[in-house]
């Protein structure tokens, strides 16, 4: 990356990390980024769309699953060391880190990622879902930032890449559901 662009990053982090911080928000974030929090909120939505939505609940979220499966390994496994980029909380000397820094590279943040694939996802194919999940997606992607182990273009990025998969994932199972619901109707 451009160097102007990662003095633009250090200096937005240090805003958004250092200064525009509160004690309810210092309390939220690094409960709201916990995975010990996030899980369980998803598996009250998986058990949602089960109950009100039968089999199209259950093929979203077995094609979610594989979907999020993708891009988690992805993440981790090719673009954060094709990047390489540390994290904040091993190379800033100005940071207020409320969370353990955590092992990896920093670049694209996988926890953006992985939200924003599944908000992207769900809201596209549950429009009642579309705002609460998309909020708390955003949520836990910038308690990333304000809890001191991710820049913003990590976070940026991340959120980037998961709409991305999230969209053509969508657009992939609507299509594969409409399909089969007209061959269906051939059959029958």
């Amino acid at each position: 990356m451009p160097d102007f662009l990662l003095d633009i990053d250090k200096a937005l982090f240090q805003v958004l990390n250092g200064h525009l911080v509160s004690a309810p928000t210092d309390f939220l974030f690094p409960i709201l980024t916990s995975i010990h929090i996030i899980w369980p909120v998803y598996l009250l939505l998986a058990f949602y769309l089960i109950y009100t939505h039968r089999a199209k609940g259950i093929y979203a979220l077995i094609s979610l699953t594989m979907v999020l499966g993708i891009m988690d390994q992805m993440s981790t496994h090719v673009l954060k060391p094709w990047f390489n980029r540390q994290r904040p909380c091993r190379q800033e000397t100005e940071i207020r880190l409320l969370i353990p820094c955590g092992p990896g590279q920093s670049f694209p943040s996988t926890h953006a990622i992985n939200n924003a694939c599944l908000a992207i996802f769900l809201s596209m194919l549950f429009s009642s879902l579309r705002v609460p999940i998309l909020i708390f997606a955003f949520l836990i992607s910038y308690s990333r930032i304000y809890v001191g182990v991710h820049y913003p273009l990590d976070v940026f990025g991340g959120m980037i890449i998961g709409a991305v998969f999230g969209y053509i994932a969508a657009k992939t199972f609507t299509y594969v559901l409409n399909h089969n619901e007209k061959q269906n109707h051939i059959i029958t």
